[in-house]
C-alpha cells in the first residue's frame, strides 16, 4: 500500500490497518521482527505512535477477519492481507499454522485462494530480490 493510499484511509481503516499488522506480529516469529516497524506504518497512515498502546492483542484470525470485513472497500482488504503476508514473510519463517491463520483470514474476507497465492509469490519474490540485492552490492565480482 503506497504512502499517499495510506494517508487516504479514515481513522477506522486506519486502526483496523494496524491492527492486521499488530496480529501477525504478536502471533509468530514476534520476537524476531523489529517492534520500530509498527510504529512506522502508525506514522505511514498519519497516526500517532501512542494510538499503538490502545490496540488490543489479538490472538484469532476470526479476530481479526472480523476486523477487516468491516472495511468494505474490496480492494483494500486485498492490500491489508498482501501487506500482512508480505510482513509475515520478512523473517525468512513461517510455520504452517501462520500461514494457514493468513490462508483463513483472506478465505473468511472472499479473496480465493489463488489470490493468496500470488500474493505469498509476490512476498516471497520480494525477500529474494533483497537478498540479491545484497549479494550484488556485497560481492566482490
Amino acid at each position: 500500500m503506497n504512502g499517499t493510499y495510506k494517508k487516504n484511509l479514515t481513522n477506522e481503516q486506519k486502526i483496523i490497518y494496524l491492527k492486521a499488522l499488530s496480529y501477525v506480529m504478536s502471533n509468530s516469529f514476534a520476537s524476531k521482527r523489529p517492534p520500530q516497524l509498527l510504529r512506522e506504518q502508525a506514522e505511514a497512515v498519519g497516526l500517532p505512535v501512542t494510538v499503538l498502546n490502545t490496540l488490543p492483542q489479538i490472538k484469532r484470525p476470526e479476530t481479526i477477519s472480523n476486523e477487516l470485513i468491516k472495511i468494505q472497500d474490496r480492494t483494500l482488504r486485498r492490500y491489508i492481507v498482501r501487506e500482512m503476508i508480505m510482513l509475515a514473510v520478512t523473517d525468512h519463517e513461517i510455520s504452517d499454522a501462520e500461514m494457514c491463520n493468513l490462508y483463513k483470514i483472506g478465505a473468511a474476507l472472499g479473496i480465493r485462494e489463488g489470490k493468496i497465492n500470488d500474493f505469498f509469490l509476490w512476498a516471497a519474490q520480494g525477500i529474494e530480490w533483497q537478498i540479491e540485492g545484497e549479494r550484488l552490492v556485497e560481492d566482490d565480482v
